[in-house]
C-alpha cells in the first residue's frame, strides 16, 4: 500500500468519528498522519461517491415553518423560502437530515408528521427550562429523560412532550450536545442560532439571510427588531457561513460583519412554477375575482404583507390622483396581503381619496393556490417597494406572464432586469405615467407579458437547492 500511496501526489482522506463517515478531502501527501488523527489512507480510490453512509449530517431548524403550520397569517415569503428549502433538501437526497425547531416546537411537530416523516426519530429538542417550581423541574426532568430514552414506549409521549414544552417552556429548546456532536452542518434558514449551537466548536454553521432591512431602516418598524436583527449579526462570525438570497443581501452582510466573502454564498429565489403560471381559463379568473371580491371591473394588482416599506400608501395617492382627476377610468386597485390593519398609513391614504376608495379593494389574504388566477386576471402587477431583500411576488407576477412595475432600489433590478418598468419608489409622476401607459397600450403590456415570461425561467428552486448544496460541500473542505 505505501508503494501506491508514493505514486500518488494526493490522497483521498476520511475522517473517522464514531465509526461514522464524516467528509472526504484532497489531503497533501506529506502531511503527519499521527494515528490519534483517525484518518484511513485510501489508494487508488474510484470516483468517490455519496453513498448513504457519506452523505453529510445537517440538522435544519424548522422553527419557521412550525409558526406557519399553526398560524396562516404567518404564510409569507420567508416561510415560502423555508419550505421550499426543506423540500428541495428533501428532495435531492444528498445530506442525512435531521430537524431541531428553536420555536413554535409542536407545530413544528405536526408540520414533520402531515409530510410523512417521522418526527420522534427525526426532530430533536430538549426543553432548556421549565417552570422553576418544583413540579416544574420534576416535569422537565421526566421530559429529558424520556426525550433521550429511545424505546418505544418513551417514544410514543413525545408528541404529548412537545405539547408539554410548548405550554410550560421559558426560554427556547435547546440540542443535546450529543446531537451536534453527530453532525457536520447546523443550518438555520430564518432565525439566529440558539447558545448550543453559538458554543459547539467543531459543527458548520449557516445562517441563511434575507434582508437588513429592520437594522438599516428601523423607520420603517414600529416595533423593537433590534434583539432579532442582534442575533443575527452575532451568527455573522468570521469562522461561519451565510447564505443570502440575493448579491444586495450578501453586500450587506460583507458591509455588517468581518465575514469572508468565501464564506458568504447567494442562493437566488424563485416562484413555484406548478402553482404560479399563466391562467387562461376565464371561468377560473372569474372564480377568482368572485370568491375574493375583486369586482368584474379591470384591476392593478399589489400584493404584499402590509408593512410599512412595501409603500402601499404611495400606491393609493398616485392610483387615488389619477381617478380623482377623470385620467384613469374604469379600473380598480387591488392591495392584497395578510394583516391589512397593520399599516395605519394606509387608512390615511385612502381618507384622502374618497371617490377613488369605492375602487380601492383590500381582500386581505388569498391562499397561495389561488394566487395565479388573481394574477393573471390583472393589468398590470404594482410594486413600489422602499427595500427588499429580494422581491418574491414580482417574480410570481412574472411567473404568471404579468407585466410588471416596481421600484429601481435594492434587490429588484437583480431580479425583474429589463422585463418590467422599473422607477424610483417616490417618484408619484412617474407611477402615474407608467400605470396610464401601461393600461392604455395594449402592444406594452404583450411585450412585457412576454419579457416576464422569460426572465421568470432564469429562477429556478433547483438553484436555490443546488448553491445550498454547493456550500455545503465547500464548507466541509475548510
Amino acid at each position: 500500500m505505501s508503494r501506491e500511496m508514493n505514486s500518488m501526489k494526493h490522497i483521498v482522506a476520511i475522517g473517522v468519528r464514531n465509526s461514522n463517515l464524516l467528509c472526504t478531502q484532497s489531503v497533501p501527501l506529506d502531511l503527519p498522519l499521527s494515528r490519534p488523527t483517525r484518518i484511513i489512507c485510501l489508494a487508488r480510490l474510484v470516483k468517490v461517491r455519496f453513498t448513504t453512509r457519506m452523505k453529510p449530517r445537517v440538522i435544519l431548524d424548522i422553527g419557521f415553518l412550525g409558526h406557519a403550520h399553526d398560524d396562516q397569517a404567518a404564510r409569507r415569503g420567508a416561510q415560502r423560502v423555508v419550505q421550499h428549502l426543506f423540500e428541495g433538501l428533501l428532495a435531492a437526497n444528498e445530506c442525512e437530515l435531521s430537524y431541531v425547531a428553536t420555536s413554535h416546537l409542536a407545530g413544528a411537530y405536526d408540520f414533520l408528521t402531515a409530510h410523512g416523516i417521522d418526527a420522534d426519530e427525526r426532530l430533536h429538542f430538549r426543553p432548556a427550562q421549565l417552570s422553576r417550581s418544583r413540579w416544574g423541574r420534576k416535569i422537565a426532568r421526566q421530559v429529558h429523560r424520556s426525550i433521550e430514552n429511545r424505546s418505544l414506549p418513551a417514544r410514543a409521549t413525545r408528541r404529548g412532550l412537545a405539547e408539554i414544552a410548548r405550554l410550560c417552556l421559558r426560554g427556547e429548546p435547546s440540542l443535546s450536545p450529543r446531537w451536534l456532536d453527530e453532525a457536520q452542518i447546523f443550518h438555520s434558514p430564518h432565525t439566529p442560532f440558539s447558545a448550543a449551537v453559538h458554543q459547539h466548536p467543531r459543527i458548520r454553521k449557516f445562517l441563511t439571510c434575507l434582508d437588513f432591512i429592520p437594522l438599516k431602516n428601523p423607520e420603517y418598524f414600529p416595533g423593537n427588531y433590534h434583539p432579532f436583527m442582534d442575533g443575527v449579526l452575532a451568527c455573522l462570525t468570521p469562522e461561519n457561513f451565510a447564505f443570502c438570497i440575493s448579491e444586495t443581501t450578501r453586500i450587506d452582510v460583507l458591509n455588517l460583519s468581518k465575514m469572508p466573502p468565501e464564506r458568504v454564498f447567494v442562493a437566488p429565489l424563485a416562484a413555484d412554477p406548478e402553482m404560479f403560471h399563466p391562467v387562461t381559463r376565464p371561468e377560473v379568473r372569474a372564480a377568482a375575482r368572485k370568491k375574493h371580491g375583486l369586482g368584474g371591473a379591470p384591476y392593478f394588482l399589489a400584493l404584499s404583507a402590509h408593512d410599512r416599506h412595501k409603500n402601499f400608501p404611495h400606491l393609493i395617492e398616485c392610483f387615488g390622483s389619477l381617478v380623482e382627476s377623470g385620467e384613469l377610468a374604469g379600473h380598480n386597485l387591488v392591495i392584497a396581503g395578510p394583516n391589512p390593519g397593520r399599516n395605519p398609513d394606509v387608512r390615511t391614504a385612502l381618507a384622502k381619496y374618497p371617490k377613488a376608495g369605492r375602487r380601492i379593494i383590500v381582500p386581505g389574504y388569498i391562499p397561495d393556490e389561488e394566487l395565479a388566477a388573481v394574477y393573471s386576471g390583472a393589468t398590470a402587477f404594482l410594486f413600489p417597494s422602499l427595500a427588499e431583500g429580494f422581491g418574491i411576488p414580482p417574480l410570481e407576477a412574472m411567473q404568471c406572464g404579468v407585466p410588471v412595475i416596481a421600484s429601481n432600489t435594492t434587490s429588484m433590478p437583480e431580479v425583474i432586469g429589463d422585463a418590467g418598468l422599473l422607477l424610483l419608489p417616490t417618484d408619484r409622476d412617474g407611477w402615474c405615467q407608467a400605470m396610464l401607459k401601461i393600461s392604455s397600450d395594449t402592444n406594452l403590456r404583450t411585450e412585457l407579458a412576454r419579457r416576464s415570461l422569460a426572465r421568470a425561467k432564469l429562477f429556478s428552486w433547483q438553484r436555490f437547492i443546488d448553491e445550498t448544496l454547493r456550500g455545503y460541500r465547500t464548507s466541509l473542505t475548510m
